[in-house]
């Protein structure tokens, strides 16, 4: 075909020597063309037997779609491993891929690519295997994150030979001008087998923005020039996480809190794609969990009086981390009296008694599981009728650590005996210490821990001296 179109203008032009023979090259006609890129593949040095592949492009760049024939690869250690024929529209492509075996010695081919371009068929060279150098660039990709505006960063990538001919490193370029390089060597320079040298990026933002570039290095690798893609952040601060609670003060079991992180930030724009709660301290004995959720975690309850502390970690959309943000919550104890108790070992079920005065163990003087938990209390000590001077249980805790709570808003007059009943309907065999914490107006007045290992004993632990508001041993 070719042939035939380059016979008829070179007779024209025999007879008229002024016809532009431009006029009808294959590109300029209006017919299919396509482009094959790279025009050289190299497939590297792997170890006998070992299969190495690589791709070229095949783009349609005339004015109307090309049909793609074929591919036919021409040397012994190379084979056609990708390829579809058929048509390819304006501007689209297709990967050609081609896997080269491993010899231990060099090897060289073709692969011809036959379509209806004018200039069909179009050549690829393949060269695999022998003694030729090979540029290694490590990492080969590099995230400076956050760097203030001014300041700089740096990172080292190492320029490796793994190939098994002298490399010679020709060219080093970066493509922005917030990267710079030092090097120790002059170029041009060599590098043997096996051998490498160390070349320093400094990332330098000028603006906060996103930065990207390549480093770029020439050199006589035939695979020609290689680079690392390079990025960064020009910003005076990584994520900002913003936390607290609201209501940041509550009354431990009847009140429950949010935990705040919804005004974090990024100062340079990215969006916040995580939030990492985390309950990092709260009194001892204390069960409670961080609720799930994401930047704010809601319905969050106390269960005992005391500081609970959480903390924030907010990720953005690079995958930086902020510095952790803390936020703190007192849990209020409610009413004039309030106890409390939680134990070391689970599976040993331990009850909070509270006499009244002139009360009595397991009877209607006694607030205890039985008669006095929430609302279903039945008891009405003091005041008949008023509800301020009874007793309430709010938690009952059976198959874990507690804790339990008791409290009366505004107690009648005289002594209260607390006990710790072990419960011989769940069996410990061992010491098991319990904790009880007795406040008085909302102030820690009392607290001890004591070893309750007897089932079905009912072990006494203080008395309450009201109005008086003293706790005395027991």
């Amino acid at each position: 075909m070719r042939r035939s179109i380059l016979f008829v203008p070179l007779f024209v032009v025999a007879c008229t020597p002024d016809y532009d023979i431009g006029a009808i090259k294959p590109d300029e006609d209006g017919g299919p063309q396509i482009e094959v890129d790279p025009t050289d593949l190299y497939f590297g040095t792997g170890e006998s037997g070992a299969e190495l592949a690589q791709t070229f492009t095949i783009t349609s760049i005339g004015a109307v779609a090309a049909d793609i024939t074929d591919v036919i690869i021409d040397g012994g250690e190379f084979a056609l491993t990708s390829f579809t024929a058929g048509g390819l529209a304006v501007d689209d492509s297709m990967d050609v891929v081609i896997t080269y075996t491993a010899t231990g010695e060099e090897d060289f081919g073709t692969a011809e690519v036959f379509s209806d371009d004018a200039d069909s068929p179009h050549i690829v060279t393949l060269n695999g295997g022998g003694l030729v150098p090979e540029l290694t660039i490590t990492p080969d990709t590099y995230n400076y994150g956050y760097v203030g505006v001014g300041e700089s960063a740096e990172a080292d990538f190492a320029l490796r030979n793994t190939g098994g001919a002298t490399l010679e490193i020709t060219a080093l370029s970066l493509t922005e001008s917030v990267f710079t390089y030092t090097i120790s060597d002059s170029l041009p320079l060599e590098i043997e087998p096996g051998d490498e040298t160390t070349v320093t990026v400094t990332f330098t933002p000028d603006a906060s923005e996103v930065w990207s570039g390549q480093l770029q290095v020439g050199s006589n690798d035939p695979a020609g020039m290689k680079f690392a893609e390079l990025s960064g952040s020009g910003a005076g601060d990584q994520p900002i996480a913003v936390c607290y609670a609201n209501p940041d003060a509550v009354e431990a079991i009847h009140e429950d809190t949010t935990w705040y992180g919804n005004d974090s930030y990024d100062p340079a724009g990215y969006a916040i794609t995580n939030y990492a709660w985390t309950l990092t301290s709260a009194p001892s004995g204390s069960s409670a969990r961080m609720p799930s959720g994401g930047a704010n975690r809601p319905n969050f309850t106390p269960d005992l009086a005391g500081t609970y502390i959480a903390e924030l970690v907010v990720t953005n959309e690079l995958g930086d981390r902020s510095e952790p943000c803390t936020a703190t919550l007192e849990a209020i104890p409610g009413g004039d009296l309030w106890i409390e108790i939680f134990w070391t070992h689970s599976g040993d079920d331990m009850d909070l008694h509270l006499l009244k005065p002139g009360g009595s163990l397991v009877g209607n003087g006694d607030c205890y599981y039985g008669n006095c938990a929430g609302s279903f209390s039945s008891l009405d000590w003091g005041v008949r009728g008023d509800p301020d001077d009874d007793p309430v249980l709010d938690i009952d805790d059976i198959p874990g650590t507690g804790p339990e709570n008791i409290n009366i808003d505004d107690p009648e007059n005289g002594t209260f005996t607390v006990y710790v009943h072990d419960y011989p309907g769940s069996v410990y065999n061992g010491n098991n210490d319990v904790t009880m914490n007795i406040y008085i107006g909302g102030l820690l007045e009392w607290t001890d821990t004591r070893n309750v290992n007897e089932e079905d004993l009912y072990k006494p632990f203080a008395e309450i001296d009201w109005p008086a508001g003293t706790v005395t041993d027991l």
